[in-house]
């Protein structure tokens, strides 16, 4: 079936959304989401077969796992166009993406080795696309393992979908960068805000990474885990560099009085609908994220109701274009876990982060 609009008009549309004088522009503003709202939500069919894909493979390997995907939100697809220069909508890979989070890197290893082996992640050539940002971080510490796969939408056409491989560590640390992004209104995750949160951010990352390389570090009761983590950072020579980080995450924190700040974060926003908390339908829940009103709300729909999920999605993406401290997504309820579990940075949830946050700041240095 052929495609609603060609490449050159989805091509068209991304740079048009990227200039500042489009929001003075009704109109030419409508056309251009109109066609990524198309583009977007043409990946739709295509994820869902590629989390069925993840489930089936991670769940064989840890049982606890659990997942999420999302479409990308307007606000981020705008950023990333700007930030990379020749990159063109139409190529972006990771517009639709699910992830599986599972106990630790031993889990992650085994559920890569397998997705590796399976067609849909060969590219004509014969080669994965893959991005192994646990063995090379990002400079902002992000880690985690990311494969691009191709799968085919309901009109037969082939989209690209990135599945993410992340630990619960690497999970927690990423959601909470999202978290203070949200609640300060820095980019730090495109690499845009504060100095101070940039650098205590990276310290911790290389701290959570020291922790999973403990032996069954997450099997461990917490004062087991923090005597397992003093240990490793403490003893054993040429821990230079370890414990330097570790005195720079103890600063930052202290300085950005971080504790403090994600606690009430956390505890200033009100959830509207007890939904959240509760098994719900196979569907789709429409989230709105109101910092300035400390409120979420959200709007429940069943799988049978996805065209209208996704007309109040573009409705609600409109509307938070250019507002502050509002973020709108679309996200899966059948997220294994649980909506808050799959997605803790639309709730403020930074718990397990604190936690082993705590054992950074507890290190006697």
């Amino acid at each position: 079936m052929a495609e609603k609009y060609s490449g050159k008009q989805v091509i068209k549309a991304g740079e048009m959304l990227i200039l500042d004088e489009i929001l003075d522009d009704d109109k030419t503003f409508d056309q251009a989401f109109e066609i990524l709202s198309y583009w977007r939500f043409s990946h739709e069919d295509a994820l869902e077969s590629a989390l069925d894909l993840l489930q089936r493979v991670t769940l064989k390997k840890d049982k606890k796992a659990f997942f999420a995907k999302r479409l990308k939100r307007y606000f981020s697809i705008v950023i990333k166009l700007r930030r990379f220069k020749d990159m063109k909508l139409k190529n972006m890979q990771d517009i639709g993406g699910c992830r599986a989070v599972v106990s630790n890197l031993k889990k992650v290893d085994q559920v890569v080795r397998e997705l590796k082996s399976i067609p849909e992640f060969r590219n004509t050539e014969g080669k994965v696309r893959f991005k192994d940002y646990i063995k090379q971080p990002k400079d902002d510490g992000y880690r985690g393992y990311h494969l691009i796969g191709q799968f085919l939408n309901k009109e037969g056409c082939r989209r690209n979908i990135e599945l993410q491989i992340r630990t619960q560590l690497q999970h927690d640390w990423a959601t909470t960068v999202e978290i203070v992004d949200l609640f300060t209104g820095q980019a730090l995750k495109s690499n845009q805000g504060e100095i101070d949160w940039s650098y205590f951010f990276l310290s911790v990352s290389e701290q959570f990474a020291i922790m999973e390389q403990i032996h069954l570090f997450d099997t461990l009761d917490k004062d087991k885990k923090y005597q397992e983590y003093e240990k490793k950072l403490l003893s054993g020579n040429n821990n230079a560099e370890k414990i330097n980080s570790s005195r720079k995450a103890q600063e930052y924190a202290r300085k950005l009085d971080v504790v403090r700040r994600l606690e009430a974060y956390a505890n200033s926003l009100k959830i509207v609908d007890n939904r959240i908390e509760e098994e719900s339908i196979d569907g789709y829940v429409l989230l709105e994220v109101d910092t300035a009103k400390s409120m979420v709300s959200s709007t429940f729909f069943t799988k049978e109701e996805n065209k209208i999920a996704e007309q109040q999605y573009a409705e609600a993406e409109k509307k938070a274009t250019g507002q502050k401290g509002l973020v709108v997504a679309l996200v899966s309820t059948s997220a294994v876990g649980g909506i808050k579990e799959a997605y803790p940075n639309y709730f403020a949830d930074s718990t397990e982060f604190l936690v082993h946050l705590i054992f950074i700041l507890k290190i006697p240095l």
